[in-house]
């Protein structure tokens, strides 16, 4: 048998195969196995048994196995063995005698079992099937068949699993985690958390559905590569490709499933009797056994959902208009008719009737415009606020709106149309004015008018505790807004509740006082918890502050606990994009503190594309510049020196807290490029901001950095101080850090390194390790030193690809100068000597002494052996890596 013709060669799917190693093994490990006749690969539609057969087939035939395939269709099943006719010797495939050709074909002497592969075996003719059987029962053959899950097969292929003559394997959706390795995999780059898991969510694990969505959202340019990451931009077009792929899927011929199929397309998930009200039962009962609905309890009710929401939107973008209109009209009055407990209830409502061509009043506008923005669906808010208005909705609507406005950061709009303090005549009113007029006020530059609005006075003052400290009065913040929480009368709204309980947590963690911290986020959640499915955002806002406040007190290893759990909560409860971009910035901050450099750069990566359009208080600058330290904290100048670029291009945020972490960071960018004098100069600097601000915590971090980069001797006495001062383990650690570099006190070090690693500061302990090693090797005492290494060694992995000036690991007795070091550094990152004698002002024969005198001294010879020397795997070219524009 020539074995190169027998072999279907369809192109393969450029996508991997994922998920499927098990049962790849299954069926590679029995065709070795002379007993076992073959294996039956079972699945529902698109999970992958073409897919998974296709590289078994391909697997078996590259370890010398002939091999041979053949696909049952309806059309081949309409004529005896018209599957298989392929598999006859081509001047005998009209022969009566066609059966046995096949079987004797099959049967002929070789050193490796033949391998005959039937795709969608259920649509084998009768004939075709018992020559299969006789294959496998009576010859050497090894069948790999597929099966559609749910659909009959013809006897004798039932029998082959029934009897043990072959193996059966069932194939499941894939994992979460399996579709994101698909999907990064697939793509050739990471993917958005929101982006990631909307393909998880609308293919439910699905494979070939997942590529589809995939393939139509990249023709109809939705998803876009944004700052290196796969971003979902808009709404999913369907291509006619997808549409036919999915209706083919899912093989509705009955018009009552399809009638149910397209109410969940408008509505899922639906309450079973709300449903059946409008299909029908027996509809219901025959579209889950078909596999197409999945009913489940919730709570006390039964809903009913589509067994993958792909379905969904296929089916409502071909749907009939008319046909959408009757179903959004029909689920309107079913609404209209219940108790409308739900907190969505209103804006359902209000969106059914819409969608139906019908008319809403301006209450239920209005109810809806303000669920839309709880949601922070600030789009559709908008537009149901103004409608509102036209209708007659009045100083509410008008504030929904300006409210709206203002969440989206255009406080110029929301001042045109705030309502006058007379037309606020009732106590929720006048807050929610008050609160406005605070905040436009503040962002719009303007000063506070001479008229107050005592009727919401407590309620700005939230707002005003929160400005005091962007404005850099951090002790009158924690005074404002622990007052306001301590008087339980008049009674906070909710929003200003959160804004004080933000205010104080922060301040706290400024001043570090992790108690308060604590107390005051536990006021605030618990306040925010009671309204979460109401203002989930208010939640978020204390949460993220808690986690940040814990940061800045030092207490780094709590604070990583704590936000994992939020962003992970935040991404599978399907928040809002700005809710998961706020806890991408949180992420960062904290993996970048900690030293975990890679993941720093990620989370903050993800909440610069999901934040793209939401900025309203001009925080991008902030995030920027802590992504542009942690590529400083990697050694990636080119990379650091190009986001601080992009921040510099960004506005500036409002009030003065935020300029030390900046300068933080420009500090960091310039020890990159071993700039350390300057690098010291920018944290001395943001050290003495912070201090003016009353901010000792920032203060702290500032001038331990400047110790990092030389300036030890210079700063541990005030750093001594401060951990005096502020009595947290994080200063105190700080403080001994500064004194052993300032001392060359190895063992000091290694104790600070002990403490740090304890608190979660990663990076700062593995360079307290490093140079105690260091000093230890210079003292010649080999056993500490080799101590130190390890732990060095250790708590670099743990950071991931951080290289700072401090964790050089040579130890070699010959030390190089700290000239030779920095030219060395600026060579491994794959800099020319030319560029390197630019950037530090040398001629290029000085640089190519040192470089000289860098070779001799660590015994080695060429970049790449420089660069493991110093730390940089062999082959990272830092410098091909994607920049940020502009």
């Amino acid at each position: 048998m020539a074995d190169s013709h027998l072999y279907d060669a369809r192109p393969r799917n450029r996508w991997p195969l994922v998920g499927r190693a098990a049962a790849l093994r299954t069926v590679t490990e029995a065709a070795a196995q002379a007993d076992v006749g073959g294996v039956v690969i079972v699945g529902p539609p698109g999970v992958g048994r073409t897919r998974l057969a296709k590289e078994a087939v391909a697997r078996l035939a590259a370890a010398g196995h002939p091999t041979a395939w053949a696909t049952g269709t309806r059309a081949a099943g309409a004529i005896p063995l018209g599957s298989l006719l392929h598999l006859a010797p081509p001047q005998e495939a009209a022969s009566p005698a066609i059966f046995g050709q096949i079987v004797e074909r099959f049967s002929a002497p070789r050193e490796k079992r033949p391998v005959l592969v039937v795709d969608d075996t259920h649509l084998l003719d009768n004939a075709s099937a018992a020559l299969v059987y006789q294959l496998a029962v009576h010859t050497r053959t090894f069948v790999l068949l597929t099966v559609r899950q749910g659909q009959t097969a013809p006897d004798v292929m039932t029998a082959l699993w029934k009897e043990g003559v072959a193996r059966r394997v069932e194939l499941r959706p894939l994992r979460d985690s399996e579709v994101d390795t698909l999907l990064e995999r697939g793509l050739g780059s990471p993917l958005d958390a929101v982006t990631r898991h909307t393909f998880r969510r609308l293919s439910t694990g699905n494979p070939l559905v997942l590529r589809e969505l995939v393939q139509s959202a990249l023709e109809g340019s939705a998803l876009r590569r944004v700052d290196g990451l796969w971003h979902l931009g808009g709404p999913l077009q369907i291509t006619g490709r997808l549409g036919d792929l999915i209706e083919a899927q899912m093989q509705v011929d009955d018009p009552a499933v399809l009638a149910v199929l397209e109410v969940l397309a408008c509505k899922e998930p639906l309450g079973q009797p709300v449903l059946e009200d409008i299909t029908g039962h027996t509809a219901v009962v025959q579209a889950e056994r078909q596999g197409l609905v999945v009913v489940e309890p919730s709570g006390a009710r039964r809903q009913t959902r589509l067994t993958i929401p792909a379905y969904g939107e296929v089916i409502r973008a071909r749907m009939p208009r008319a046909r959408a209109h009757a179903i959004w009209a029909r689920l309107a009055e079913s609404l209209a008719a219940s108790p409308r407990r739900r907190v969505d209830d209103a804006l359902e409502l209000v969106m059914w009737r819409l969608r139906a061509g019908l008319g809403c009043s301006g209450q239920e506008l209005l109810a809806a415009a303000q669920r839309a923005a709880e949601r922070l669906e600030l789009d559709v808010a908008e537009r149901l606020a103004v409608a509102s208005r036209d209708a007659g909705g009045g100083a509410d609507a008008n504030l929904t709106l300006a409210e709206v406005m203002a969440l989206q950061g255009r406080f110029v709009d929301a001042a045109g149309i705030l309502p006058a303090p007379e037309e606020c005549d009732n106590e929720e009113r006048a807050d929610r004015r008050a609160i406005l007029r605070e905040k436009i006020e503040y962002w719009q530059h303007e000063a506070a008018p001479a008229l107050g609005h005592p009727a919401g006075e407590r309620a700005a003052e939230a707002v005003r505790a929160w400005t005091m400290l962007l404005e850099g009065h951090v002790a009158q913040s924690l005074s404002v807004g622990t007052a306001l929480l301590a008087r339980p009368r008049p009674r906070l709204p909710e929003e200003a509740t959160a804004r004080a309980a933000t205010a104080v947590v922060l301040a706290a963690g400024l001043m570090g006082d992790l108690r308060l911290v604590e107390r005051a986020s536990a006021t605030g959640l618990e306040v925010a918890s009671a309204h979460r499915t109401v203002s989930p955002w208010a939640q978020a806002q204390v949460g993220a502050a808690r986690c940040l406040a814990l940061l800045l007190g030092g207490a780094l290893t709590t604070a990583a606990k704590a936000v994992d759990l939020a962003y992970r909560e935040a991404v599978e409860t399907q928040m809002a994009a700005p809710v998961v971009g706020m806890w991408a910035i949180v992420c960062g901050f904290v993996a970048k503190a900690q030293g975990r450099v890679q993941p720093a750069q990620q989370a903050l990566r993800e909440a610069i594309v999901l934040l793209s359009e939401h900025d309203p208080l001009r925080l991008r600058h902030v995030y920027l510049a802590e992504l542009a330290g942690a590529h400083a904290m990697a050694g990636d100048t080119v990379q650091a020196d190009a986001w601080l670029s992009r921040m510099e291009g960004c506005p500036a945020p409002r009030g003065v807290l935020f300029d030390p972490w900046i300068e933080r960071n420009r500090a960091w960018v310039a020890a990159a490029a071993l700039d350390l004098p300057s690098a010291a100069g920018y944290a001395v600097g943001a050290a003495k901001a912070a201090g003016k601000a009353g901010a000792p915590m920032i203060e702290a971090l500032a001038l331990f950095d400047a110790a990092r980069f030389g300036a030890a001797r210079e700063v541990c006495d005030r750093l001594n101080q401060l951990a005096r001062d502020t009595a947290t383990p994080a200063t105190t650690a700080f403080a001994t850090v500064a004194t052993a570099l300032a001392t060359d006190d190895a063992h000091l070090l290694e104790e600070g390194a002990e403490t740090l690693h304890h608190l979660g500061h990663l990076l700062p302990a593995a360079e307290a390790a490093a140079t105690a090693h260091r000093i230890h090797v210079g003292a010649r005492r080999r056993t500490a030193a080799k101590a130190a290494l390890v732990l060095a060694r250790e708590l670099l992995a743990e950071c991931g690809g951080a290289r700072t000036p401090l964790t050089d690991l040579t130890g070699g007795e010959a030390s190089l100068t700290a000239r030779e070091l920095q030219v060395a550094k600026l060579i491994a990152t794959g800099l020319p000597a030319r560029a390197v004698a630019d950037r530090l002002g040398l001629s290029l024969r000085t640089v190519n002494n040192h470089l000289g005198r860098v070779y001799a001294k660590l015994g080695v010879s060429g970049r790449d052996a420089l660069a493991q020397v110093l730390g940089r795997p062999t082959g990272e070219e830092p410098h091909a890596q994607e920049l940020p524009p502009g």
